[in-house]
């Protein structure tokens, strides 16, 4: 009996491992970065890990690299500085600036026109 109560215990934590691995899968993009409540901005994450934000995302001004973390992902200013940590939050991610710890959002934004 221990040796199955022992297996079951290895094979749940490969299996949360797998869930958690796909879940901070994130991609390059456009999306909708907020800030506490302040209306939300653009925040284009690139291939190679730039993070730029338009010219009305004084919320993000500082952001300039990103990265994925095991659950989640970074948002990381030009020299490394961590600026916040996201988690997984359906289909967007939710965290907060290590700075502040005020309330940060990341969200895919949509295709005008898509029929998805």
């Amino acid at each position: 009996m221990n040796k199955l109560s022992a297996l079951t215990l290895v094979a749940g934590f490969a299996l949360a491992g797998t869930t958690l691995a796909q879940a901070a899968d994130v991609t390059a993009g456009s999306y909708k970065y907020t800030v506490g409540s302040a209306a939300p901005c653009t925040l284009t994450l690139g291939a190679d890990n730039a993070a730029t934000a338009a010219a009305d995302c004084s919320g993000a001004s500082q952001i300039g690299k990103w990265k994925s973390a095991p659950g989640g992902l970074q948002l990381l200013s030009n020299n490394g500085t961590l600026i916040a940590v996201l988690k997984p939050a359906g289909n967007a991610y939710a965290g907060s600036r290590t700075e502040d710890g005020r309330k940060v959002g990341l969200a895919p934004t949509t295709q005008v026109g898509s029929t998805q």
